[in-house]
């Protein structure tokens, strides 16, 4: 179908970004919980987004990624009790998204631990195609994906958040899924809820292949942050020694396998002076690095996070640092990012990211992607 085929994010066989069939370049926002926040039972009826929509879309930010599931398993029951609700909640979501002609990149399972949760697995069944993880995630892709894929608010579809920064960690007991019983999770881990990048990978893939047996062409993201600063050693001999440039661009690879075809990092400030052996890169390093390696691969780059907040920084470095990542978001010419993150009232206090929709501290940084997007047309 030649009309679905060019609707929302497509790659271009030389590796060019399209949008609708025509090569873009933009930055947008996370609105992380905007859907989330319709899942609890005391905020069924919650259309805040509309108005959240309209915010950002008057300020010239043409899309969201955001959660498009729960976060804990707990978070899933409307979807596992009430699936009429959970997809009533879902096509306001997508309708209010196509009225105002915003864009949308759901992340369908966020959290690594909760599917396996959920199904009563350990986390290291994503890696096996034929466990009941993998089976859960094809019947929540299979209905999504089905679901909405003629929506021309879909621009593409993100399997998690930073799977690969849980991948490979050294020790049997360490590093270890969050337990929290109340939420739903299992009561024990051992080692085998630990995630190696041969898992993920195995992951990304069954993803990739489920979400195309309904959508032939938009962009498919993994939703992975930066491979970490030691990604190669921890996977080839569970070390901390810092990769090189090559080592680097061989687990951008490794991390974000075909038919996955994009390369997702997640960029913060505290990632400066960490990567490529001792050459202590700054900010902008890395995205030059990362972007060469994704034009030669011809995979584009989503800079699916990117931020400054009071945690990583002090509190007058926010804005130089918040300013050198979006320089080097045009100077380097990556076809699509991501600020965190907008009108998420918890990262109020936990490190100061909330953009808030109320002109607010941080407004500054709408504006400047505002400007941005006005230079990328």
């Amino acid at each position: 179908d030649p009309v679905s085929s060019q609707l929302g994010l497509t790659v271009h066989r030389d590796g060019t970004l399209l949008l609708n069939g025509v090569p873009f370049k933009a930055v947008g926002v996370n609105y992380f919980n905007a859907f989330a926040r319709t899942l609890q039972n005391e905020s069924l009826q919650d259309t805040s987004y509309r108005a959240g929509f309209r915010y950002l879309k008057a300020r010239n930010i043409p899309f969201i990624r955001f959660m498009g599931c729960g976060f804990w398993p707990k978070n899933w029951d409307l979807y596992q009790q009430h699936p009429t609700k959970y997809f009533e909640n879902m096509d306001a979501f997508v309708q209010a998204a196509e009225a105002l002609g915003i864009g949308l990149i759901p992340s369908l399972f966020w959290h690594h631990s909760t599917i396996p949760d959920l199904v009563g697995e350990p986390v290291n069944q994503w890696g096996n195609p034929s466990s009941k993880t993998i089976a859960f995630m094809r019947t929540y892709v299979n209905q999504v994906v089905s679901r909405y894929k003629d929506s021309p608010a879909i621009w593409g579809w993100e399997m998690g958040n930073e799977y690969n920064l849980v991948a490979d960690l050294p020790g049997e007991n360490n590093h270890l899924p969050q337990i929290t019983v109340e939420n739903g999770t299992l009561a024990f881990r051992t080692k085998n809820d630990k995630l190696t990048t041969a898992d993920i990978s195995v992951a990304f893939v069954e993803f990739a292949r489920a979400v195309r047996q309904h959508d032939t062409s938009r962009i498919i993201i993994t939703g992975n942050a930066n491979p970490r600063p030691a990604a190669f050693h921890l996977q080839s001999a569970g070390n901390w020694t810092r990769d090189t440039k090559e080592q680097y661009a061989m687990m951008l690879e490794l991390q974000n396998p075909d038919p996955i075809n994009t390369f997702s990092i997640h960029h913060y400030p505290d990632n400066a002076l960490q990567y490529f052996e001792n050459k202590d890169a700054t900010l902008k390093d890395v995205i030059r690095v990362t972007m060469q390696h994704a034009l030669k691969m011809k995979k584009p780059l989503f800079i699916g996070e990117f931020g400054a907040g009071s945690t990583t920084e002090d509190a007058s470095n926010v804005r130089k640092s918040y300013f050198e990542l979006l320089e080097g978001i045009e100077e380097f010419k990556v076809p699509i990012a991501a600020v965190w993150v907008f009108d998420y009232p918890p990262h109020n206090t936990d490190g100061g990211f909330n953009i808030t929709p109320d002109e607010g501290a941080r407004e500054y940084m709408l504006q400047a992607i505002h400007a941005l997007n006005q230079r990328l047309k």
